[in-house]
């Protein structure tokens, strides 16, 4: 459960980070997964192996449910949640950039875009290997403040949306370092991105989307959403069932 504090602090600044989250044993079914499938080419994101592997695979879907993460969704989101998506960021040594962006406006089968954004750090992550920065405070009225696609690759899109210079104060930044296990959450508004990995260490994180059962999610042939806590809201939304174990 997150502390009083902890939820103030969310709320203020878009973000909070929680030391110590998940134990080896948790993890390891991701880093099992991770060294399937960190090098399977894949030409359409839709084939990759790291986008959506709660959909097939039981154990990263268990993780992404496991109690005390959903308790945390529900104290920041209300008692009704769905998992949205999730994708497992490899970043290896050499790794690009993550231009600054916000996540909110990147989805448009959902309304309203507001999200919490579980990431699960899978590797230490410090400045030199290209760990999350995120600009306080700038989820504040979740506004979309004009992000476009650009024609420079990052780590994520070879044609990445990313936020005009005149929004970004890059002198706000903060960033997030974290110990492997470590968690922390933000708003689907905030500003946030990453430098490049210029250390000779991977940066892998397991990133984790969640919902209020009220938003509005257009159903799509490639993708499936799960009520993970409480009840259907009725609002047409169609659910599908957790992966076979």
């Amino acid at each position: 459960m997150l502390t009083e504090e902890q939820v103030e602090q969310y709320r203020r600044d878009g973000f909070i980070t929680l030391p110590g989250f998940f134990t080896e044993a948790e993890l390891a079914p991701v880093d099992a997964y991770l060294e399937r499938n960190a090098d399977v080419e894949w030409a359409h994101k839709n084939d990759d192996p790291l986008r959506e592997a709660h959909y097939h695979s039981r154990p990263l879907y268990d993780l992404c449910t496991a109690p005390r993460l959903l308790d945390a969704m529900e104290q920041l989101l209300g008692p009704d949640v769905v998992l949205l998506y999730s994708h497992i960021l490899n970043k290896k040594p050499g790794g690009l950039r993550v231009a600054w962006h916000q996540d909110g406006p990147y989805w448009w089968r959902v309304e309203p875009k507001i999200a919490v954004t579980a990431w699960i750090a899978l590797d230490d992550a410090t400045p030199e290997n290209g760990c999350m920065r995120v600009i306080p405070g700038t989820h504040q009225g979740h506004r979309d403040l004009g992000q476009r696609l650009t024609d420079t690759p990052d780590l994520i899109q070879d044609r990445p949306y990313e936020l005009p210079p005149d929004v970004v104060d890059p002198s706000r930044a903060v960033d997030l370092l974290m110990k492997r296990g470590d968690l922390s959450l933000h708003d689907s508004y905030l500003i946030h991105g990453s430098e490049p990995n210029r250390s000779g260490r991977r940066r892998a994180a397991l990133t984790v989307r969640y919902v209020p059962a009220a938003t509005c999610i257009q159903d799509t042939p490639d993708r499936r959403q799960f009520l993970v806590r409480g009840r259907v809201v009725e609002n047409g939304n169609v659910y599908y069932e957790a992966p076979r174990r």
